[in-house]
C-alpha cells in the first residue's frame, strides 16, 4: 500500500513540476476567444447556452459556428470565471490540478 502512495506522490510531483511555470503566464492563442470573449462563461448568461452553443459561444444553428461541442470544458471555464474572473493564473492552477487528478 505504501508503494501506491509513493507512486501517487511521484505522479503528482511530476505534474506540478511540468506545469507550475504556467501559473505566471497569461492567456494565449485560442484562450482569448474561448475565455475572454466567450459570453457563455459570464454569470449573466443562461447556463443553458453552454449546451446550445459551440465551444466559442456561437449558437450551433448559425452558419458561423465551428460545431465544436464541448459543454463540459465550457462548464469548467465558467466555474473558473466565477472563481477567478479573467485572471489567467486561476485557470492554469485549475488545469494543473485537473491534470494531476486525471493522471492519478
Amino acid at each position: 500500500m505504501a508503494s501506491h502512495h509513493l507512486y501517487g506522490a511521484l505522479i503528482a510531483l511530476t505534474c506540478v513540476l511540468c506545469y507550475h511555470n504556467s501559473l505566471n503566464c497569461g492567456f494565449v492563442f485560442d484562450d482569448i476567444s474561448a475565455i475572454k470573449e466567450n459570453r457563455d462563461l459570464r454569470p449573466h448568461s443562461s447556463i443553458k447556452n453552454v449546451f446550445l452553443n459551440d465551444f466559442w459561444g456561437t449558437p450551433m444553428h448559425k452558419e458561423q459556428s465551428h460545431k465544436s461541442y464541448r459543454p463540459l470544458c465550457v462548464l469548467t471555464f465558467r466555474w473558473n470565471y466565477l472563481l477567478h474572473g479573467l485572471e489567467p493564473a486561476g485557470y492554469h492552477l485549475v488545469n494543473m490540478l485537473l491534470h494531476t487528478v486525471v493522471s492519478l
